[in-house]
């Protein structure tokens, strides 16, 4: 007999924390993103409400004889459409993260599901739609388990962003990039050296509490100049989203981040945070300057990113979802995944879906699914930007003196402290890149 205990906040499920750390380690897909304390951190600071939003916790835990079996952390949010109060349940972990899933040992999976299902639609009348993202072939959730008695509702089901991982099965990075495809390792070849042929260049990483701060202030200034710089995905955006990654810093946390920095005579023009946790590692946020995007930096940090999950010895580096046809590229495997929408009948939510499902019909062919899963933040920055230099021009960029000094600060901070450090030749060497004459492409200015 299983029974569902229902907790409305994270600090009255306190007393779980060492049962749930330790049943993600031993569950089928083990990740940082479930653990107590990623929970606590996001919570706290990871989702920005917009105005009218009132969220609450529902952290599900399953019990067989005692014994916690499978854990769920979900989300009630009640807005207002037309002056109505509705109520959603949605995974309290929505972006930053893999496939937020019902976590449990493999041979509890179906049961704690049934249990969890027959917990939601006992309260069924406190929500309106449960919304289930970025659920693979895998997923217990859904399809909904044969025992779920779902009359009365609507399910509904739409394409979302497929996860893409890189599994390590290489022994060096040179053995990595010769399995790359001809043409695209050609095109990368030619633009790395393009890049170490611009100026000076430095690479910093360390996962060292003591230094990442540090580096995570010179991750920030970078970006203003990146084309995130406008968006809600870019760290500074907001206090509280800047919180949150400083939080995935505290050393109490069970996945251990790391920051790597490119500089570019001593001026940071891309970042890499990177999260370990057991056998993965995860690509939790990339920034570069734009100025520079025809010299790929991002694709140096990707490199340099593959090159920690082979000396680190993961077995699989994590690149989470979206641009899967350009992860591809970096042989990444795509998982599919679908958005799981059940609704209440006769609610408005419901009401809105039916609409949108006649539109379709009457309409045919307006809606592009494939269209909707590229980045349309992404798009958008894109059209606003002029085209920067071709490769035959270095981009120049004014710094002020102030954060020049601060830089200085920042990059003496992180040399002193426990980390990694490769100089221009050493870079040239781990990406198996000859470095090219200084002639063939003119060294950058940074006018202060």
């Amino acid at each position: 007999m299983i029974s569902v205990c229902c907790f409305d906040s994270l600090p009255a499920a306190a007393h779980l924390r060492d049962e749930v750390n330790a049943l993600n380690r031993r569950s089928a897909r083990p990740d940082p993103f479930s653990t107590f304390e990623f929970f606590e951190n996001y919570q706290r600071n990871g989702d920005v409400q917009p105005p009218g939003h009132s969220p609450q916790l529902w952290f599900l835990a399953a019990f067989r004889a005692g014994r916690l079996i499978a854990y769920l952390a979900l989300e009630q949010v009640t807005h207002r459409i037309l002056w109505i109060r509705v109520a959603t349940l949605g995974f309290l972990v929505t972006h930053d993260g893999d496939r937020p899933h019902l976590v449990a040992s493999p041979d509890d999976q179906q049961d704690a599901s049934a249990a969890i299902y027959k917990h939601l639609l006992e309260r069924r009348r406190e929500w309106a739609l449960l919304e289930l993202q970025q659920q693979d072939a895998s997923s217990p959730l859904f399809p909904p388990p044969a025992a779920a008695d779902l009359s009365g509702h609507l399910v509904s089901q739409w394409p979302s962003l497929p996860n893409c991982t890189i599994h390590v099965r290489w022994a060096t990075l040179h053995d990595y990039v010769a399995a790359m495809d001809k043409k695209f390792r050609s095109n990368l070849d030619r633009q790395l050296r393009h890049l170490i042929a611009a100026g000076r260049l430095e690479w910093l990483s360390s996962s060292d509490p003591l230094a990442t701060p540090a580096l995570l202030e010179l991750y920030r200034s970078i970006e203003p100049r990146s084309w995130k710089s406008s968006t809600h995905t870019s760290i500074g955006s907001h206090p509280q989203r800047t919180a949150y990654f400083e939080g995935l810093l505290q050393a109490h946390q069970p996945m251990r981040v790391s920051i790597q920095i490119l500089l570019l005579d001593d001026v940071p023009i891309a970042g890499l945070i990177n999260g370990g946790f057991g056998d993965g590692l995860y690509a939790l946020h990339i920034v570069y300057d734009e100025a520079f995007s025809l010299f790929t930096p991002g694709s140096a940090m990707l490199l340099l990113g593959m090159r920690q999950a082979i000396q680190g010895g993961f077995g699989s580096f994590n690149l989470l979802s979206g641009f899967d046809y350009y992860k591809a590229r970096w042989l990444a495997q795509a998982s599919d995944t679908q958005i799981a929408q059940i609704y209440r009948v006769g609610t408005l939510p419901y009401w809105h879906r039916k609409l949108g499902d006649w539109k379709r019909v009457l309409f045919p062919g307006r809606a592009d699914p494939v269209r909707a899963l590229f980045n349309p933040l992404r798009r958008k920055v894109g059209r606003r930007q002029h085209a920067p230099a071709g490769l035959g021009k270095s981009p120049a960029i004014t710094i002020q003196p102030a954060q020049r000094l601060q830089w200085i600060e920042l990059i003496s901070l992180v040399r002193r402290s426990a980390g990694d450090s490769l100089s221009a030749a050493a870079l040239a060497t781990v990406l198996q890149i000859k470095t090219p004459a200084a002639s063939r492409v003119p060294r950058s200015t940074h006018s202060s």
